[in-house]
């Protein structure tokens, strides 16, 4: 597909311009047709030449993409334009180019006629399947603009949360990076000044002391650092070979939940996702077996996938979720109790939106106190690995004023 600029006139004779992503110029000429246009004229848009490494720095498409693409549809949808039309609008305000060729691709598919909720499903990779659910519930039931406001809130919701844990742990890992390259230069350039002057006095060294010479020695090598390198590379790559694995990542899934602090807040992220998705597929209409299928796979994790599709097992054959939720110990009682209440009261949906709002507010508050006690807990951690190194280069030096001030 190819971009064209086109010129037409209205029948009230105004001149009009644009730019159209189509096959050829033929569907150029039917598609401003269609819109009560006379083309008067059509040229092959230019472009810039695009060279192959170009993919390796194109900017991916995010979840802030996609919450605001939702957001500005559904505004468009609410002013009463027309579906193809504001499919088009979208294109022109799209800044990220991968996403407006995707999108662009949408628009082709629904031109021909399409629906929106077939042509985002051709493109799985970038539209999440809880969107493409809804969007089909909407234009079954005619609330599009409805269903695209709930996951524009959504969205940014989940965009919020991703924002914040990812701002919480960029200080942690940062002083992390700084304490191993100084650690890493201590033990390199400094430390193998002190080694020689220990080994040009032959005295017995402390153990500290030998234990911090040999990691130097070992630094200073480079079959040392080939090491590191090559374990390096063997663990992401095993890791990624793991990953593909279902059994790894049950074992990852527990260990997470089972981690100190950390895994509780891991717990609340899964149930904040489980509520507020279960939540607009089921207000959407979307049929409750569906919405626990797809409920699972936006969790992103592989155990709580298991505890819904128990879930989904005991709604086929007429019982409710409580009881898998219950069993799994993952759900606190107070999300089983919503849950089991808003299923006796048909208020479902109203039920996991509180859970899903006081979760979300539990996982806001963890992360500013997990950040705020992490500060101190690494600067004593750096503290006590430059100190062990110190107080290793300082004890052989102590030994040796003691010795001369004994003569």
């Amino acid at each position: 597909m190819e971009s064209y600029n086109f010129k037409a006139r209205r029948r009230s004779g105004e001149i009009v311009a644009g730019v159209i992503n189509a096959d050829n110029p033929a569907a150029v000429n039917e598609y401003v047709r269609k819109q009560g246009l006379i083309v008067t004229q059509i040229a092959k848009a230019n472009q810039k030449k695009v060279y192959f490494w170009s993919k390796w720095f194109q900017k991916s498409i995010t979840l802030y993409d996609i919450a605001v693409f939702c957001r500005q549809f559904a505004t468009l949808v609410a002013a009463g334009v027309s579906l193809i039309s504001a499919l088009d609008i979208l294109i022109d305000q799209t800044s990220n180019p991968k996403f407006k060729e995707v999108i662009s691709s949408v628009a082709r598919e629904v031109h021909k006629g399409t629906s929106l909720s077939q042509a985002m499903n051709q493109f799985p990779k970038v539209f999440p399947e809880l969107m493409i659910n809804m969007i089909a519930a909407g234009e079954t039931g005619g609330i599009l603009e409805t269903v695209l406001n709930r996951l524009a809130t959504q969205y940014e919701k989940e965009y919020r949360l991703k924002a914040k844990i990812k701002s919480a742990m960029t200080y942690p890992i940062i002083v992390l990076i700084v304490a191993a390259l100084a650690v890493a230069v201590i033990l390199t350039f400094v430390m193998p000044i002190f080694t020689d002057l220990f080994k040009a006095l032959n005295t017995t060294l402390p153990m500290p002391t030998r234990v911090v010479m040999a990691v130097s020695d070992f630094l200073k090598s480079a079959v040392g650092w080939g090491v590191i390198i090559v374990v390096s590379g063997i663990s992401a790559i095993a890791y990624k070979q793991a990953i593909k694995h279902k059994e790894f990542l049950l074992w990852r899934d527990r260990f997470f939940l089972k981690v100190p602090v950390l895994g509780k807040l891991y717990n609340y992220i899964i149930i904040t996702r489980f509520a507020s998705t279960f939540a607009g597929l089921s207000r959407s209409g979307v049929p409750i077996l569906q919405a626990l299928e797809v409920t699972a796979k936006a969790t992103g994790s592989l155990q709580t996938e298991k505890v819904l599709e128990e879930a989904r097992s005991n709604v086929r054959e007429g019982r409710g979720l409580a009881e898998p939720m219950t069993n799994s110990k993952m759900f606190p009682a107070m999300v089983v109790n919503m849950v089991s209440i808003g299923e006796d009261t048909g208020s479902l949906d109203f039920m996991l939106d509180k859970v899903a709002e006081f979760y979300g507010n539990e996982v806001e508050d963890m992360t500013n106190r997990l950040q705020t006690i992490l500060e101190p807990v690494l600067i004593a951690i750096l503290g006590v690995v430059v100190g062990f190194i110190a107080v290793a280069m300082l004890l052989p030096m102590f030994d040796i004023v003691t010795q001369v001030g004994k003569l």
